[in-house]
């Protein structure tokens, strides 16, 4: 009894662990896929336009995405955006080399001026 008890668990677990998997979106799941090949003119094509286009410390060129999903609320949570970027470095051959998604909430804010707060480039 303890040995099926034991063999169900294992199953229950694995099963929980790739659900969980199937959680990522369609940008992330093709980023994951495009690091180290795709090049700028393939990431264009599958997302589009950058919002932004910049140069990190090293020279890198950086280019950022942003998607924005209005919440609606309900009794447990407020109503607000949800702001997620995608900031995709590109190496000197205009490679991607490695991509990072930062997500926020704005709370009680719907048109939020700045995605991530304290992430835009100061204008000049």
């Amino acid at each position: 009894m303890i040995q099926i008890s034991r063999s169900l668990s294992l199953i229950i677990i694995s099963m929980l662990l790739a659900a969980c998997s199937h959680f990522q979106n369609r940008e992330a799941a093709y980023l994951d896929s495009a690091k180290g090949w795709a090049t700028q003119a393939q990431v264009r094509e599958k997302l589009g336009a950058p919002k932004t286009v910049r140069q990190d410390e090293g020279g890198a060129t950086v280019w950022v995405y942003e998607l924005r999903e209005q919440q609606s609320g309900n009794r447990l949570t407020a109503p607000g955006m949800w702001c997620e970027q995608y900031l995709l470095t590109f190496d000197d051959k205009a490679v991607l080399q490695k991509w990072r998604q930062v997500s926020h909430f704005h709370g009680g804010e719907l048109m939020p001026q700045e995605c991530i707060p304290g992430t835009e480039p100061e204008k000049s």
